[in-house]
C-alpha cells in the first residue's frame, strides 16, 4: 500500500494516460518485490527507503512517454486534415481511370471474342501503360496531410518512368502467352524497354528532395533520435572496444589461414575459412548487444 502511494505521489502532475498507468503499475510492482528482497537483511522503513532510491529518475521517463503520447496525437491531428483534391488532379486521375477502363475492356474483349487480334492486345497493353502514367503523375502533384506536392516537371519523369516500366512486362507477357515468343524474346523485348526506366529511376530516387511536411519530419527525426539512444544505452562502451580489437585480429589471422590454405591444399576450399570466420562475427556481435547493467 505504502508503494502505490508514493508512486502516486510521484506521478500526480501528470495525465492519467494508459501508458502512464501501466508504467505506474509497473514500478509499483518492482518496488513491492525490491522491498521484500531487502526486508530480509533491515527493518522495512529502511527497505522501502533504499528501494526508493534505487528507482532513479523515472520521471524523466515518464516525460518521454508523455512526450511521444502529445507527438502522437499530433499526427493523428495531422493525419485526420483531409486535403481536397486539385481539380487538376481530379481530371487527370478521371482520365488515367478511362484509360484503365479502355485497356481492360479491349482485352476482355479480344479474349473472349476469340478474335485473336494480336494488335488489339499491344493496344491494351499501350492503354494500361498510359493509365499508370498518369496515375503515379498526378498522384505525385497532389498535396497530401504528410506530402507536399511534387514538382509537375520532376512528377512528369516519373510518370514516364512508370509508363515504359509497365509498357515493358506488359509487352513482354503479350508477345510471350500470346505472340509465341520464346521466353528469350518475350524476356529481351522487356530488357530493352525497362532498363532506361530503372536507370531513370535510380537517378531520381538518389536526387529526390524531401517533400515531408514539418511535423513529420520533426517526428522522423524524433523516431531516429531515440532509436540512436537506444542502442546506444543498450551497447556497453567496453564491450565494443574489445569487440573491435577481436574483429580486427580475427579477420588478420583469416586471411592468414586463407592464403595458407590456398597454397597448401588449393584455392578451391580455402575460401571456406571466410565463411567461418563470419559465423564467428556474427557470434561476437551478440555479446556487446545487451544491457550494460
Amino acid at each position: 500500500m505504502k508503494e502505490k502511494i508514493y508512486v502516486d505521489r510521484m506521478f500526480a502532475d501528470y495525465e492519467e494516460t494508459p501508458e502512464i498507468r501501466d508504467f505506474k503499475e509497473e514500478i509499483t510492482g518492482n518496488l513491492k518485490e525490491r522491498v521484500k528482497e531487502l526486508s530480509v537483511k533491515m527493518d522495512e522503513e529502511a527497505a522501502f527507503e533504499k528501494a526508493a532510491a534505487e528507482l532513479g529518475d523515472i520521471k524523466a521517463i515518464a516525460d518521454e512517454i508523455g512526450k511521444k503520447k502529445r507527438n502522437e496525437a499530433i499526427g493523428q491531428m495531422y493525419m485526420r486534415t483531409k486535403v481536397p483534391l486539385t481539380k487538376r488532379t481530379a481530371i487527370g486521375m478521371t482520365a488515367a481511370s478511362a484509360f484503365l477502363l479502355l485497356a481492360a475492356g479491349i482485352a476482355l474483349i479480344v479474349f473472349f471474342g476469340g478474335t485473336g487480334s494480336m494488335q488489339l492486345y499491344y493496344l491494351s497493353a499501350v492503354l494500361l501503360s498510359i493509365a499508370c502514367g498518369l496515375y503515379t503523375h498526378f498522384g505525385l502533384t497532389q498535396e497530401t496531410a504528410a506530402h507536399y506536392e511534387m514538382k509537375k516537371s520532376r512528377a512528369l519523369v516519373y510518370g514516364i518512368i512508370c509508363f515504359l516500366g509497365f509498357l515493358g512486362a506488359s509487352i513482354s507477357v503479350v508477345s510471350f502467352f500470346f505472340s509465341g515468343f520464346a521466353i528469350s524474346q518475350s524476356v529481351a523485348v522487356k530488357t530493352i524497354i525497362i532498363l532506361p526506366a530503372i536507370c531513370a529511376l535510380i537517378f531520381m530516387l538518389a536526387t529526390e528532395p524531401k517533400r515531408q511536411k514539418p511535423w513529420l519530419k520533426a517526428m522522423i527525426d524524433r523516431e531516429v533520435e531515440n532509436s540512436l539512444h537506444n542502442f546506444v544505452n543498450a551497447v556497453d562502451p567496453a564491450k565494443a572496444s574489445r569487440f573491435g580489437v577481436a574483429s580486427a585480429g580475427m579477420w588478420i589471422l583469416a586471411i592468414a589461414i586463407f592464403i595458407t590454405l590456398g597454397l597448401i591444399i588449393g584455392w578451391q576450399f580455402s575460401w571456406l575459412v571466410f565463411l567461418f570466420a563470419l559465423a564467428i562475427q556474427v557470434f561476437m556481435l551478440t555479446s556487446i548487444l545487451g544491457s550494460k547493467n
